[in-house]
């Protein structure tokens, strides 16, 4: 069966807005990264080639040896700290980073300064998940004043050179770093389930600390995970006057991931077949977009200085927690014409920062979010459609008026959307959203002269540039692809 050619549309002289969109990654404190991992050299040397601003490094708490350096509570002569673990990852990273702004992210709350059952026992061993460290709910100290001094200390040390404990003792490093960002906390709607009330208030505390130490420093609120339903956490938060007089409300974000129904997250057996996840990645997607909207309205009417962040967008392969995961290898290919896709429709809204997750997953721990390979920390298809969006597009450019498909067709499987960039380029975003070829015609677009794309025949390849003499265009599946015009 013949596929139809798929007519695009561009009008070049009409901009929809300038592109106000930051596009960028995270890595976190997994420990296939930790000093003296074969994944380390090569996944830090594809962090630093990215050239990406506003890179976050976040400390997670799935693996709080890794990510908290104050594993216990001070006793009457002595305290636990100790970043001896975190250094190397925070150091990698800001080197890496080249003296591009970066974003701090140091999140997770010690354990033990929520109400935790006396049971509760903490793993010694450095690469050991632990799922259940968010398990308290009430803190330990109702004020907040105890979670808001260890932020501070926590900050000091990477900001200020050092601290003092809480016994008095002073603690020096020789870190004086400087982030553009500090978000605060992550995903506080699971785990310790905090309300938006509580939320808030903490903010708040953290935000009059931290900002002495550097006041160009700005700070992203909620970070919230992609379940959450409870749009008063937007509310609450965005209305300045839930805040202490003088605390900026600089940016907010929150996560997206695409997933099939996670039947089985141990194995892949009864799990949905991969032929039906590009339908399902695709679909949660635009139902995403209309949240996006949602809330966008909401800063808009509330606090419309306030800086929008999707810093995770990525997808899931439904055996999350599986040994030994079972990935067709078009799933990558598919992940990244999820970027390219979400990428494109939120520079539209006008979205001011996008992250791609992230630096890495591996097995046990939600592979199929990872941009290399967890073995050797080689690129895969998903960072190589970041890299191509990096090295085509970026902030400033102009964003213009763009169709596909025809109005007996009006919802083919190609997106597409132009852009005359900085450099004075005229360029062409194209995804194909289908496991099969699809054809497109531009011959109303202008005079293609090359295509680079990332597909399921490039696999982990880096972008394959080829020249372009027709004005029709054949897509591989999954296929992410940017056309330059003359």
């Amino acid at each position: 069966m013949t596929r139809p050619v798929i007519p695009v549309q561009t009008d070049w002289s009409d901009v929809i807005r300038s592109s106000r969109t930051t596009l960028t990654t995270h890595m976190w404190n997994a420990p296939p990264l930790q000093p003296g991992a074969p994944t380390r050299g090569p996944a830090f040397q594809a962090l630093r080639e990215l050239k990406a601003n506003c890179a976050r490094f976040l400390t997670f708490w799935t693996h709080p040896q890794l990510a908290v350096p104050a594993l216990t509570p001070p006793t009457e002569t002595s305290t636990s700290w100790d970043f001896s673990r975190i250094d190397p990852f925070v150091a990698d990273f800001m080197a890496a980073a080249e003296g591009r702004p970066v974003v701090a992210h140091h999140a997770t709350i010690p354990h033990w300064m929520f109400d935790v059952p006396d049971s509760f026992e903490l793993d010694p061993d450095p690469g050991a998940t632990v799922w259940d460290y968010e398990v308290g709910k009430q803190p330990r100290d109702p004020s907040l004043r105890e979670i808001a001094d260890y932020f501070e200390r926590f900050a000091r040390w990477y900001i200020s050179g050092g601290f003092t404990d809480e016994r008095g003792v002073h603690h020096a490093s020789d870190h004086r770093y400087r982030f553009a960002h500090w978000e605060v906390l992550i995903e506080p709607d699971i785990g310790h389930q905090l309300s938006p009330e509580v939320y808030t208030r903490l903010y708040d505390l953290v935000v009059e600390r931290l900002r002495p130490l550097d006041p160009e420093m700005r700070f992203v609120g909620l970070s919230l995970s992609p379940v959450t339903q409870d749009a008063d956490y937007f509310w609450h938060f965005l209305n300045p006057a839930n805040h202490q007089p003088g605390i900026p409300i600089d940016a907010f974000s929150h996560h997206f991931y695409a997933s099939p129904a996670l039947i089985n997250p141990l194995g892949s057996e009864g799990n949905a077949p991969f032929h039906t996840w590009p339908t399902t990645f695709f679909a949660q997607a635009d139902g995403f977009l209309d949240k996006v909207a949602l809330v966008d309205s909401i800063r808009r009417h509330l606090s419309p200085n306030t800086e929008h962040h999707i810093n995770e967008i990525g997808s899931f392969a439904p055996d999350v927690l599986a040994a030994e995961p079972q990935i067709p290898q078009e799933y990558w290919a598919l992940g990244g014409a999820l970027i390219g896709y979400l990428w494109s429709r939120l520079t539209t809204m006008g979205i001011e920062l996008v992250g791609v997750a992230e630096f890495l997953g591996y097995p046990g721990v939600i592979p199929g979010t990872t941009l290399v390979d967890w073995d050797t920390g080689e690129p895969n298809a998903r960072y190589q459609v970041l890299r191509l969006l990096l090295d085509h597009f970026g902030p400033g450019d102009q964003v213009v008026t763009t169709s596909a498909g025809s109005e007996l067709a009006p919802e083919p499987p190609v997106h597409a959307q132009g852009f005359l960039t900085n450099s004075g380029e005229r360029r062409l975003l194209l995804v194909n959203r289908s496991a099969e070829p699809a054809e497109v015609d531009l011959a109303t677009v202008g005079t293609p002269v090359t295509v680079s794309s990332v597909s399921v025949d490039t696999a982990a390849g880096p972008p394959v540039t080829a020249q372009v003499h027709e004005p029709a265009l054949v897509l591989a599946p999954f296929a992410t692809a940017v056309v330059t015009f003359t």
